[in-house]
């Protein structure tokens, strides 16, 4: 039988040569809310970058046998492809209703993902952003993301 693992093994040497770079970065929407508890289901993995110009991004992505697409000046947004990396990161420049990168990477969650360490944004603001962007497809999930929290604030009182 084998090992169930959230990452395939190129996400994982990407995040990996993320961390070892000193890229910030943290993991939004609803791959974050499952890594917390939320009863939901996700196919993509959001990153949300500190600074999508900075370099080591690319290099970080190259190390995992993936391509880096920077973006074009606010025209198409950051893309990580690749046969090696696939399609399941998107990169997330901007989140509905939050402050900006550095005032929630303040308040994330650090967990191990794979064995890997990771920033995860607190589902706290998963459920404010939702409520923020305001699309259908955002409002169907909060029920689940609150129920999620709130078992998450029971067990912190127990």
């Amino acid at each position: 039988m084998e090992d169930f693992s959230a990452l395939r093994s190129a996400e994982r040497v990407l995040l990996q040569a993320l961390n070892e770079s000193g890229v910030r970065y943290m993991l939004v929407g609803l791959s974050a809310a499952v890594l917390q508890g939320a009863n939901t289901a996700t196919r993509d993995i959001d990153l949300w970058l500190e600074d999508v110009s900075d370099l080591r991004i690319g290099q970080a992505v190259s190390a995992a046998g993936g391509i880096w697409v920077s973006g074009s000046f606010g025209m198409r947004p950051p893309q990580i492809g690749g046969d090696a990396v696939g399609d399941r990161l998107d990169i997330v420049t901007h989140m509905h209703g939050l402050g900006a990168f550095a005032e929630e990477y303040a308040h994330t969650l650090e967990l191990a993902i794979d064995g890997v360490q990771v920033r995860v944004l607190r589902l706290e603001r998963i459920i404010a952003s939702k409520k923020a962007a305001a699309r259908k497809k955002d409002l169907a999930v909060i029920p689940a993301l609150e129920e999620a929290l709130a078992a998450v604030r029971s067990a912190r009182t127990q």
